[in-house]
């Protein structure tokens, strides 16, 4: 079983342009949460969906840098972007992470991915946001690709394509 965590990262934020890759003490804050990604036990892979956009250009830069794989799609349609990173990295599990999460703790990704491993055959879904029991930044989902292929497939309204 190929676990994977897909990190949705795109510099056009609308609240902070650039979040994802401005520095605190000379280093990008997506590297920090990479890093701590690393971490976690149960994570067999990482990779960065992020746009076609020419703007998230730095985003890819930062990838190759660090040999992370990366995925470009569309930048409205989320969902598709995760489908298509998701098949094309051929995870079984998927862990989706956003990229404004440079402090998320790995025992936190290790237990939510426990959480759904020990019991996927009775849910597609798990999260630690569903009920916030956790402080922002340690926002954690892990689902199926079968799950997230139903979602894909499903999605008719422009909202249910803009959030996975």
């Amino acid at each position: 079983m190929r676990i994977i965590a897909i990190i949705q990262a795109r510099m056009d934020s609308t609240r902070l342009p650039g979040k994802v890759l401005k520095k605190v003490l000379s280093k990008p804050l997506l590297m920090y949460q990479l890093e701590r990604v690393k971490q976690a036990r149960l994570i067999d892979d990482i990779i960065i969906a992020t746009t076609t956009k020419e703007i998230d250009e730095p985003i890819i830069e930062l990838c190759e840098q660090l040999d992370i794989a990366y995925y470009r799609g569309s930048e409205e349609n989320v969902l598709s972007r995760y489908y298509e990173a998701a098949k094309k990295y051929q995870a079984d599990v998927i862990v989706r992470l956003t990229s404004d999460c440079p402090l998320i703790d790995p025992t936190v990704i290790d237990e939510v991915v426990s959480f759904y491993l020990n019991d996927q055959n009775q849910v597609d879904y798990t999260s630690n946001t569903i009920i916030r029991t956790y402080p922002r930044g340690m926002d954690t989902e892990v689902f199926s690709f079968k799950t997230l292929e139903e979602a894909y497939m499903l999605a008719i309204k422009t909202f249910d394509k803009e959030h996975v």
